[in-house]
């Protein structure tokens, strides 16, 4: 969130939507390439304030409020201004719900804005339709304004006490990072590979794991070096992200490095990898299992080594003889 005086921001936030790909051979003669899909045009935007405002500086400006977030929502890449395609496109509207308050304590006080930003497309399967439901929310700390001092006896007008947060602007502020955020991942869904390649080495965040799964969403075969170091990562979410995007893209490499990165002695991370191992399968894969299900010191991890080094078995065995 841009620095709003000390305002911290917690996200979640699911991207749902149709990106299409269109691939071609090499010939001789090749057809003209098929048009993007046009971005849906961007409709009304209903402002919900769930707030009940106890005083005038609880109140949410909805009309200021719904014209920076229609902005934000314009700039963000994902839409179009209405009319644009001659009403080809999809027609995306938005509801932004909001509940704020300031809270006080003596000389300390909390302005406080929950914001949720909710965003579909009619038709829903549309080629280029964006769906998309976030929520957010943020506090600003802020001192609560002493009482005015009576004036002066020489007749000096008392100073002005400062002025407490603005929620609409602590709501807008929630509500443009979330569709930045958002708006960030959709670059990436559809994007070219460098800019997911950047943001998977990036330092971290959210944006990383995103990019991440996309890399195996899009089986982006030049970012398994990256993915592999990645499973050794001090982060448990960045770790089983890598450990997802691989198997996506059924790369046995993985084996190795799982068998030789993962203590045996953490029964948690065993769970996980022996699943793992067995999807990719291969010959290193079955020995590991068949080593883990004979010699492993807990009768749980073995059950599940031996009961996963079947399963891998069997799905080889029918894969060979689908062949």
């Amino acid at each position: 969130m841009r620095p709003v005086r000390g305002a911290t921001l917690v996200l979640a936030a699911a991207l749902t939507g149709m990106f299409a790909t269109a691939g071609c051979h090499r010939k001789a003669a090749r057809p003209p390439a098929a048009a993007p899909a046009p971005r849906p045009t961007l409709g009304a935007i209903v402002i919900e304030n769930l707030s009940l405002p106890r005083s005038d500086s609880d109140r949410i400006d909805a009309v200021a409020l719904e014209r920076d977030l229609r902005e934000a929502l314009m700039a963000s890449g994902m839409f179009a201004a209405s009319g644009a395609d001659g009403g080809a496109a999809p027609t995306a509207r938005a509801r932004i719900a909001v509940t704020a308050e300031t809270v006080e304590l003596a000389t300390k006080g909390e302005a406080r804005a929950q914001v949720r930003v909710r965003v579909d497309s009619k038709p829903s399967d549309a080629p280029g339709a964006v769906g998309f439901d976030v929520g957010g929310q943020g506090v600003e700390p802020y001192t609560v304004p002493a009482k005015p001092a009576k004036e002066k006896a020489h007749g000096g007008a008392a100073a002005q006490p400062p002025e407490t947060p603005s929620l609409t602007v602590l709501a807008t502020h929630i509500a443009r990072d979330l569709i930045e955020g958002v708006a960030a991942r959709h670059r990436l869904q559809d994007g070219a590979p460098a800019a997911v390649h950047a943001a998977l080495v990036a330092d971290g965040g959210e944006l990383r794991e995103e990019a991440i799964r996309i890399a195996g969403e899009r089986q982006l075969r030049d970012e398994v070096p990256a993915l592999l170091k990645l499973l050794g990562d001090d982060d448990e979410a960045v770790r089983d992200a890598a450990l997802g995007a691989l198997i996506a893209m059924r790369d046995r490499r993985a084996v190795r490095e799982l068998t030789q990165s993962r203590s045996l002695r953490d029964r948690r991370e065993m769970r996980k990898i022996i699943e793992a191992i067995s999807i990719l399968g291969g010959q290193e894969a079955d020995e590991y299992l068949s080593f883990v299900a004979a010699t492993h010191d807990d009768d749980e991890i073995r059950g599940e080594a031996a009961a996963a080094r079947a399963r891998l078995q069997r799905r080889e065995a029918e894969a060979g003889a689908a062949h």
